[in-house]
């Protein structure tokens, strides 16, 4: 299967259904992230600014369901949606009180880019779906392709 996440116009078509999403990143470069709200790349762990999920053609790679795990809906809701798609990112360096200072040539890559439903109107780069029911849904889809050995891929514009 082929799903197809239209940021601009907030779409997520996948399986013949149409699902609205989001991809609001707070970020120290248009003010809406606090100077002491530092986020970290995965894996490196290198400060840096977030960003949006990116655009490309990625591998969704597993279903991660957070019911049974004593999950926080303001974060990843019921499921995480896993793909491979990654970002190279520019570090920051931080002050002495670990505060964002300011962006430097450093990259990183960045990588954890999920699907998921969040309380929050914002995340960290991931796509969110509008709804925990949506995200259920299509994480039940997803997962019974993965079983079946299928590949599902994430194309998004």
């Amino acid at each position: 299967m082929k799903m197809l996440a239209d940021l601009a116009k907030g779409t997520l078509v996948a399986n013949g259904a149409t699902f609205a999403i989001t991809n609001r990143v707070r970020t120290v470069r248009d003010g809406t992230r606090a100077r002491d709200e530092v986020v970290r790349s995965i894996p490196g762990g290198l400060p840096y600014d977030p960003q949006t999920f990116p655009r490309g053609l990625w591998n969704v790679t597993g279903i991660e369901w957070q019911k049974d795990k004593g999950f926080d809906p303001k974060t990843y809701g019921p499921v995480k949606i896993r793909t491979d798609a990654w970002r190279l990112v520019n570090a920051w360096e931080l002050d002495k009180d670990g505060c964002y200072l300011g962006e430097t040539a450093r990259q990183a890559r960045d990588e954890a880019y999920l699907l998921h439903y969040s309380a929050s109107a914002t995340t960290l780069g991931c796509i969110r779906l509008a709804s925990p029911d949506d995200a259920e849904f299509l994480a039940r889809v997803i997962q019974r392709l993965l079983d079946r050995g299928e590949a599902v891929q994430l194309e998004v514009a």
